[in-house]
């Protein structure tokens, strides 16, 4: 599950266009974290930028600690990036030009997950989509690194 998920369904917006979105993610959210059958798998590397997202979009100190215990539980697999994750993210990243992230956040996970669930559409990029089904559970909207969530139409 993508960075950006957990940050549209944990921090409410200030603006009433992105209010769908959050209702939107935080409803997946809830329900994906509550259904005893599924487990969510996640490389460190996620764990941390999902908690330095949350700090930098003004979470309180407290939830962001709960969330980080609550990686430790069952409900979650932890994968640990290693350098050769590392080293084939950065030449994919450099070849399709998708920001190291990404696949920083993928890869250590191939062989392991069953469907990566992401708005972000960088993933529809066959250097995902080859690992596994990738589901946007929030369309129409989508995001992009660097540009404002966007709802598409059709």
């Amino acid at each position: 599950m993508d960075t950006n998920i957990w940050q549209f369904g944990f921090i409410k917006p200030r603006e009433k266009q992105f209010l769908e979105l959050y209702e939107s993610a935080h409803s997946f959210l809830i329900s994906i974290l509550s259904d005893e059958s599924t487990r969510i798998a996640a490389s460190s590397y996620q764990i941390a930028e999902i908690l330095e997202v949350l700090r930098k979009s003004g979470m309180e100190k407290e939830p962001r600690a709960g969330i980080l215990h609550d990686f430790e539980k069952a409900k979650f697999y932890v994968k640990d990036l290693s350098l050769a994750d590392a080293v084939l993210a950065l030449t994919d990243s450099a070849r399709s030009n998708i920001h190291v992230y990404d696949y920083l956040v993928a890869y250590p996970l191939k062989d392991i997950v069953g469907r990566i669930y992401s708005a972000d559409t960088h993933f529809t990029h066959e250097d995902f989509t080859s690992i596994c089904e990738v589901i946007n559970p929030l369309a129409p909207w989508f995001s992009t690194e660097g540009k404002r969530p966007e709802k598409r139409r059709g």
